[in-house]
C-alpha cells in the first residue's frame, strides 16, 4: 500500500477510480454506492485500529484526509494527521500528509469570525501538500488563506474529462435524450428545468428527459416526455451516461452551499455527453472553452431553456476538451511532495499527464 484515504460520503465512482496501490477507509456512505465496489478488500469502514494498522505499513507514503473546509470531517483528520506525525517519528521515514480540496462556498461565510478562520489556517500547516480540484476552490482557499498556503504545497489538478475510467469508447449514435442524475433538489436546480423543459418544446421534437433519481424524491405531476428511474443500480447509470445526448447539471447556489464540481458534470463530459451547467460549480473557470459544456443563468428557466435548445442542437462526435488528471495522477504528484519532504527538495507545482 502506497497510499492511504480517509474519506466521508464514499460513492461509487471513488471506488471505480481508485489508484493502484490505495486503500480506502470510509466514514461515512451515500445510500445509493454500490454493494459490489464496497466488497472490495482495500475498501473498509473506518475504525481506528484500523488506521492504527494501516499507518504501520513500512511501504505507505502518503495519507490523504478530508478537506479542511469539509468542516464537520476535519477534527477527525486533524487527530489522523496527528497519529501520522507520531509514526513519522518512530519510523523515521516521513509519510505524506495531505488533501484534495474541492470545497467552492465562500470560506468566509463558512468561517464568519476572524478567530475560526485563524485557527483552521494554522490547521493547514499540518498538511504536507494540497491538489486543489478546481481553479474556484483553489481561488476560494488562496482568499481566506494565502499565508497558511505559502508554507503549503499545492498545485490545480482538474479532474479527468476525457474518457471514462469504467466504460469502453464508443461511437454509437446517441439516444435524444437529456439526463438528469441525482436527487431533484432545488439547489440542484431540478424546479427550474422543469420549467426550461416545458419552454424548450423539445417533447413535439421527439426528445425525452430522464431522471435518475437515487432518492424517490421526484413525485407529483411531472412535464410531458419527463420520466424517472429511482435508484439505479451502477451499470444502469453508466448505460443511460453512455446512450444519453445530454446531462443537465443547472445548480443553483444555496445559503451555505455551492455546487463544489458536480459528479454528473463529470460523468457526462467522460461519457462524451454535452453537458449544460451554470456558472456555479467550482470548474467553471476551467470549462468556458470546452466544447461540450453550455452554460446558462441559475435560476433562470429562460436562459436553461436555451441552453439545453443550443445543446441538443449540438453535433454529436465533437472533440472533447482538456484531458484533465485522474487520481493517478493526484497521488503521483502527492508522493512527488513526499519524496520533496524526505530530500528537502522542491516539489514542482505541475504535473505532466502520463498514462
Amino acid at each position: 500500500m502506497h497510499t492511504l484515504r480517509i474519506l466521508p460520503d464514499l460513492r461509487s465512482s471513488v471506488v471505480e477510480s481508485m489508484p493502484a496501490g490505495q486503500e480506502l477507509l470510509f466514514t461515512s456512505r451515500r445510500t445509493d454506492a454500490d454493494a459490489a465496489l464496497l466488497a472490495r478488500p482495500d475498501v473498509r469502514p473506518f475504525t481506528w485500529r484500523a488506521l492504527r494498522h494501516a499507518l504501520r505499513d513500512p511501504d505507505l507514503e502518503v495519507l490523504e484526509v478530508a478537506e479542511p473546509l469539509w468542516l464537520g470531517e476535519w477534527r477527525r483528520a486533524v487527530r489522523c494527521i496527528a497519529a501520522a506525525k507520531a509514526v513519522r517519528v518512530l519510523r523515521r521515514r516521513p509519510v505524506a500528509v495531505a488533501t484534495y480540496a474541492i470545497e467552492n462556498a465562500d470560506a468566509r461565510e463558512r468561517l464568519p469570525t476572524r478567530a475560526g478562520r485563524l485557527r483552521l489556517g494554522l490547521s493547514l500547516l499540518l498538511l504536507d501538500a494540497i491538489v486543489f480540484g478546481t481553479t474556484g476552490a483553489s481561488e476560494n482557499y488562496l482568499r481566506t488563506f494565502g499565508w497558511a498556503l505559502r508554507r503549503v504545497r499545492h498545485t490545480v489538478l482538474t479532474p479527468q474529462l476525457d474518457a471514462c475510467s469504467v466504460c469502453p469508447p464508443t461511437t454509437a449514435p446517441r439516444e435524444p435524450v437529456v439526463l438528469f442524475l441525482g436527487t431533484p433538489s432545488e439547489r440542484k436546480g431540478f424546479p427550474t428545468l422543469m420549467r426550461a423543459w416545458e419552454l424548450t418544446g423539445a417533447a413535439d421534437r421527439g426528445w425525452r428527459l430522464v431522471v435518475a433519481d437515487p432518492s424517490g424524491a421526484a413525485s407529483g405531476d411531472l412535464p410531458a416526455a419527463v420520466s424517472v428511474t429511482v435508484d439505479p443500480p451502477r451499470p444502469a447509470v453508466h448505460e443511460l451516461l453512455r446512450t444519453s445526448a445530454v446531462v443537465a447539471m443547472p445548480s443553483v447556489r444555496r445559503p451555505g452551499w455551492r455546487e463544489q464540481i458536480g459528479l454528473p458534470l463529470v460523468e457526462g463530459l467522460t461519457h462524451g455527453c454535452r453537458v449544460v451547467t451554470t456558472p456555479e460549480t467550482g470548474l467553471a473557470p476551467d470549462l468556458l472553452d470546452h466544447p461540450l459544456v453550455f452554460f446558462t443563468e441559475p435560476g433562470d428557466a429562460e436562459s436553461l431553456a436555451d441552453g439545453l435548445r443550443r445543446a441538443m442542437d449540438g453535433r454529436s462526435g465533437v472533440t472533447s476538451g482538456p484531458p484533465g488528471h485522474t487520481k493517478t495522477d493526484v497521488v503521483a504528484w502527492w508522493r512527488a511532495s513526499e519524496n520533496a519532504l524526505a530530500t528537502r527538495e522542491p516539489c514542482h507545482a505541475e504535473l505532466r499527464r502520463t498514462r
